[in-house]
């Protein structure tokens, strides 16, 4: 099979998930900025997961606003945007901290588009944008934006009918969550699972049976480049 594009997950494939010391170290701050129980604020924002990745409690301060309401507080306007402010300054962060530009750059220069398929909350959305990440891809899909998760057919299809190509040109890599992994199989899509000893808090996915790397950089192995005679950019970047 020739494929034409790569699809990926973001957290826990291109960048850190969050250590749990982070992430509740965000949510004390932003509990006391909403004027609400840390503990009980945490445990919401544990058992709002599915809600929050499909978008189901609106904008980043609508979703902080119905989480404190639930808690018994009502924050005000500049309370929710200070919380809303820590939420996008942790998940900024995880993005800066990726570990993928230059196997990202490698696929482009090889002739590969580019797609991203992530189950996250709707802050993720906003600040994509403005990441090193972004201006990799071709089309990003996210599920609080559509409001579908993996491993649902039609979230991987957003992605891949933005890039014109059958799912079956499609390579897709992923820690494994979500059971992302079958979801893109069972489209046609070459599945692989990146277990990769540094991936703190990544969904391990111990009943894959398909291909696995341990290292996102073994990917370029699998995808020759698309060019015939093409130089490939990391080539180029040890040449200079």
């Amino acid at each position: 099979m020739e494929y034409s594009a790569v699809l990926f997950d973001l957290f826990g494939t291109l960048a850190p998930g969050g250590t749990r010391e982070l992430r509740d170290n965000v949510s004390l701050e932003v509990a006391r900025d909403l004027g609400v129980d840390p503990d009980a604020f945490s445990t919401a924002i544990a058992e709002t997961f599915r809600e929050r990745t499909l978008g189901q409690l609106g904008t980043l301060e609508e979703t902080l606003a119905t989480l404190a309401s639930r808690l018994g507080g009502s924050p005000s306007a500049d309370d929710l945007t200070r919380a809303a402010g820590r939420r996008t300054e942790m998940t900024a962060g995880l993005l800066a901290d990726t570990w993928a530009l230059d196997v990202l750059d490698e696929l482009r220069a090889r002739g590969y588009s580019l797609g991203l398929v992530s189950d996250c909350s709707i802050e993720t959305a906003l600040i994509w944008p403005e990441s090193a990440l972004s201006e990799r891809f071709d089309v990003a899909a996210f599920s609080a934006v559509h409001h579908i998760k993996k491993p649902a057919a039609e979230l991987y299809r957003v992605a891949t009918d933005a890039l014109g190509v059958a799912p079956e040109q499609c390579v897709y890599v992923g820690d494994g969550g979500s059971t992302e992994l079958p979801g893109a199989a069972d489209l046609g899509m070459r599945a692989v699972w990146l277990n990769h000893p540094g991936n703190q808090g990544g969904a391990a996915d111990p009943e894959w049976s398909g291909e696995t790397v341990t290292e996102l950089a073994e990917i370029l192995a699998m995808l020759p480049s698309r060019h015939p005679r093409g130089t490939t950019a990391l080539t180029r970047s040890g040449d200079s």
